[in-house]
């Protein structure tokens, strides 16, 4: 049953997460960005993109499918957990190889490989599994665990940062601070994730061995949610690492600046999702109908919100620029172009939600992947003609054509489709 009030806890649970990790990355951004400066910052900001698009396909979704099985039935988690950390095993070996072949054809400029092994290492490896862990909790709507593990990683670097700033303000290094800090990003990425694991075991039990026939089905099952997650990462990170391919790496700093505060703005809109999330799919077994009549509520809200963080973004930005330092001046202005994301942004989340909460999940993927694609051709164009505005027009742009693509397929679909559900295994999903 849908109750509002437990939602309003578990948002407030997951806000209260997301809000000490928002926390903890703006104190590792201001410590990152003042001590190493805009164009290392850009760099690093880069090499975290192609990291990113690399790794939407560590797991190939199973930390979604995961959210979906132990919600509809609590009693699946070991085999669901047990499948996930599988598909986990097997593609992210592979994924880091593909992210270093890629930085090594298309390598930034002045950024050493040590560097790039390291923030593949965090963030392909180590990150992936303690994301992946956090989502065990969602499926038991257990949010305040869940906002937990999500802070965790971030309170591990947080302290890396301090012994960065510590290390780099009194003792000499032969290794390059943009080299030390990707070494400081995976040593706490790695704790992460061992503690993740740990407190997985203690509290939910251990993961059983998935039969084959799961890992076949969650990886046909998930492949739309890793797509999805491509276009995306198209979408939201790719700009960054073509800014430094094709402007330089002192508007890729700025840009990313001003990105990461609107970012930051969004993760109250990101906590309400989150926490709605397993009712979504709960409900959605019933078919489209439920989860669009679920999400309409919340679209006043969200909306209202966004508009609010915007303003606030908008004429705030001298202030957060000073946080920066001086080499951050023109964040001003990036920050004042990308206020508005939030804002544009609601709409195709709240549409998203619906649609893959439903068992619509590739019809969500289509939209996304072509809004990443548009995002991707538009930047091509744009960025050398004029730069980091071009950037930020070409995302306003890409946003708003997902949201259209999403609207027309989501008013297409008959109101009373149901999804399909097939057993994981041992009949371990609701009939």
């Amino acid at each position: 049953m849908w109750q509002p009030g437990r939602l309003a806890g578990d948002t407030a649970r997951m806000g209260l997460g997301l809000g000490l990790r928002a926390l903890g990355q703006a104190l590792i951004f201001i410590i990152f960005a003042r001590t190493l400066g805009v164009e290392d910052y850009g760099a690093f900001t880069a090499l975290i993109a192609l990291a990113c698009f690399v790794g939407c396909f560590a797991g190939f979704g199973g930390h979604v499918l995961i959210v979906r099985d132990v919600a509809r039935e609590p009693s699946s988690f070991p085999q669901a957990w047990g499948a996930t950390l599988a598909l986990l095993g097997l593609s992210t070996p592979l994924l880091m190889l593909v992210y270093l072949v890629l930085a090594w054809t298309l390598p930034i400029p002045s950024v050493p490989y040590s560097a790039v092994v390291a923030v593949g290492l965090g963030e392909l490896i180590f990150g992936t599994t303690a994301n992946a862990a956090s989502y065990a909790y969602r499926g038991f709507q257990r949010m305040g665990r869940a906002a937990r593990l999500q802070s965790t990683p971030v309170f591990f670097r947080l302290v890396a940062a301090a012994g960065f700033l510590l290390w780099s303000t009194t003792q000499p290094s032969v290794e390059p601070p943009l080299v030390l800090w990707s070494y400081c990003y995976a040593g706490a990425s790695l704790v992460a994730a061992m503690y993740a694991l740990r407190l997985i075991q203690q509290d939910l039990g251990k993961p059983s061995m998935p039969a084959r026939s799961l890992l076949q089905k969650w990886f046909f099952d998930g492949l739309p949610f890793s797509i999805w997650g491509v276009g995306e990462s198209l979408y939201g990170d790719a700009d960054k690492f073509m800014l430094a391919r094709m402007d330089s790496l002192t508007h890729a700093g700025s840009y990313a600046a001003g990105y990461r505060f609107s970012g930051m703005a969004f993760l109250p809109l990101h906590a309400l999702l989150n926490a709605a999330a397993p009712r979504l799919f709960h409900i959605g077994i019933r078919g489209l109908q439920g989860t669009r009549r679920a999400v309409l509520p919340l679209a006043p809200w969200t909306l209202g919100y966004a508009l609010a963080v915007g303003s606030a973004l908008f004429l705030g930005a001298p202030w957060m620029a000073r946080l920066l330092g001086g080499d951050y001046s023109h964040t001003i202005v990036t920050t004042r172009w990308l206020a508005w994301l939030p804002l544009a942004t609601t709409p195709r989340l709240l549409m998203q939600y619906a649609l893959a909460t439903s068992g619509r999940q590739g019809t969500a993927m289509v939209a996304v992947v072509l809004g990443g694609g548009l995002n991707i051709l538009l930047n091509c164009y744009w960025i050398p003609v004029w730069g980091w505005q071009g950037a930020a027009l070409a995302t306003y742009a890409a946003e708003a054509g997902m949201a259209v693509t999403m609207l027309v397929l989501l008013l297409n679909i008959p109101a009373n489709a149901t999804e399909r559900i097939q057993p994981t295994g041992a009949d371990q999903c609701l009939p």
